[in-house]
């Protein structure tokens, strides 16, 4: 954690079918993982709501683990479930910095991420 940030960051995803229609509901879930050398790390897992989408506070300690002790940056991507089945896993976004600072103003701007919506080839 840097002196600008708390170690606490919020990631945003959504779900769709490959007609764009939202996966929703309490049989959804998702997890955010972490991916590392040795074991992947999940760090949260959160049910999408009526629109498709799940938020998540991660915080930076759930980043480190024995096989990455000094990672900052995670290497993250989603395993999508329904009904406890993993149903897609996403692609992964490298080196995510939630602690960087902006340019100008030398405050924290990455706090918030949101990685967009992911269509999803269910079968429909």
């Amino acid at each position: 954690m840097n002196e600008k940030t708390s170690g606490l960051f919020q990631v945003i995803v959504r779900f769709t079918n490959m007609r764009g229609e939202p996966l929703a509901g309490r049989d959804w879930k998702v997890a955010v993982m972490d991916e590392d050398p040795m074991d992947d790390d999940e760090l949260g897992k959160a049910t999408l709501n009526d629109e498709g989408e799940a938020r998540l506070l991660l915080s930076m300690s759930d980043v480190l683990s024995i096989d990455s002790p000094g990672e900052r940056k995670p290497d993250l991507y989603f395993v999508l479930y329904h009904y406890d089945r993993e149903v897609y896993r996403s692609s992964v976004w490298r080196d995510v910095d939630f602690e960087a600072l902006d340019p100008v103003t030398g405050e924290a701007d990455q706090l918030t991420r949101d990685f967009g919506t992911l269509k999803v080839n269910i079968g429909n």
